[in-house]
């Protein structure tokens, strides 16, 4: 993809170009990072925990994810 100018409005704004956010899946509401790497600026778009639902499927977790439970005890 090449490189796109943009103007900064009064208030700091930009505007990302459409073909960039459609690329990196940015959309209304979608928040993303921003990070100085010297004097460079860099966005990125955040992945959102949904991404992550399910990724553990499949694999052996063990079946004592809980401790044991104390045995009841009998009071006088």
């Amino acid at each position: 993809m090449e490189a796109v100018e943009a103007v900064v409005s009064s208030k700091g704004q930009v505007t990302l170009p459409a073909a960039m956010r459609a690329k990196l899946g940015i959309r209304p509401g979608s928040y993303i990072q921003f990070e100085l790497r010297g004097q460079e600026l860099v966005i990125r778009p955040e992945t959102p925990m949904s991404a992550y639902y399910g990724m553990l499927k499949g694999y052996d977790l063990g079946d004592d994810l809980e401790p044991p439970k104390e045995p009841d005890r009998e009071f006088d």
